[in-house]
C-alpha cells in the first residue's frame, strides 16, 4: 500500500497542532481539585497570559460546552464587582468551567452572595474564594460620596453603599482622591473577606477542608491583579 509523503507529513502536523491545542487547553483539567494555593498560583498566571496579550482559552469553542453539559467542577469561587470593565474569567484568562462567579456592585456580601459561595464550598469542593475588588470602582466612589448626595438614589442601592460606607469607615478622608479611593476598594474588598470569614459553615470549611479567603485587587490601567497581604 503507498502511502503519499506529503500527506503522511499534512497529517502528523494536523495530529501535532491539535494535540498542542489540546494541552493549552486543558492546562489545569477540572477532574482534579486544587489546594488554595495551588489555584491562587494558576490565578496568577492567567492574569500574567492576560496583560501580555496570550490567552490560552478558546472561550466560544463548542468543546469547552460539550465538557460541562452534564457537571462543572470549577477550581475557584471569584466573589467580584458587576462592572463590565472587570470580567473574572477574562482578566483571569480562565475558560467554560473554571470559575465559579459571584458578581455584584461593589463585591459586597449579602445572604444570597453567602449562599452561593456556600453551595460552591460543599457541593463542587472548591478550596479558594477571592474577593476582587478593582480601580476606580463606581460603587465604592458612590459610598465615599456624603450620604447627603445618595439620598435621592433608590433605597436598595442606597442600602448597598451603606454597607461599602460601614467598609471603608476608617479611610482617611483627608488624602488626595485618587488614594483615597484606591485605600477605599482595598479596605472594601478586605471587610468582604473578613465577613466570610466569620460565616460559621466557611469558617468550618476553613478549619476542616483547607479553604482560604483571599482579597485581590484588579488595575484597570495595567491589567494586572494584585492579591492583598494579611
Amino acid at each position: 500500500m503507498f502511502i503519499d509523503p506529503r500527506s503522511l507529513i499534512a497529517f502528523i502536523v494536523l495530529f501535532a497542532i491539535a494535540t498542542l491545542t489540546g494541552a493549552q487547553e486543558t492546562s489545569h483539567p477540572n477532574t482534579e481539585i486544587l489546594t488554595a494555593q495551588q489555584a491562587i498560583a494558576e490565578l496568577e498566571q492567567g492574569n500574567r497570559r492576560c496583560v501580555d496579550g496570550k490567552s490560552a482559552h478558546g472561550h466560544d469553542a463548542g468543546r469547552w460546552r460539550e465538557r460541562f453539559l452534564v457537571k462543572q467542577k470549577p477550581f475557584a469561587i471569584v466573589l467580584g464587582c458587576s462592572d463590565s470593565r472587570v470580567a473574572p474569567e477574562l482578566l483571569f484568562d480562565q475558560g467554560f468551567g473554571d470559575l465559579f462567579v459571584i458578581r455584584v456592585a461593589g463585591n459586597i456580601v449579602d445572604d444570597d452572595v453567602v449562599g452561593s459561595i456556600q453551595y460552591a464550598v460543599e457541593h463542587l469542593d472548591n478550596k479558594l474564594i477571592v474577593v476582587l475588588g478593582h480601580q476606580n470602582c463606581g460603587a465604592v466612589t458612590a459610598a465615599l460620596s456624603s450620604p447627603d448626595q445618595a439620598r435621592s438614589e433608590p433605597q436598595e442601592l442606597s442600602r448597598l453603599l451603606d454597607r461599602i460606607r460601614l467598609a471603608i469607615a476608617l479611610v482617611d478622608r483627608e488624602h488626595e482622591s485618587t488614594q483615597r479611593l484606591a485605600e477605599a476598594v482595598e479596605a472594601n474588598a478586605r471587610a468582604s473577606v473578613k465577613q466570610l470569614r466569620n460565616v460559621p459553615s466557611i469558617a468550618k470549611a476553613i478549619k476542616e477542608k483547607g479553604v482560604e479567603v483571599v482579597g485581590a485587587v484588579y488595575h484597570i490601567d495595567s491589567g494586572k491583579t494584585t492579591f492583598l497581604n494579611e
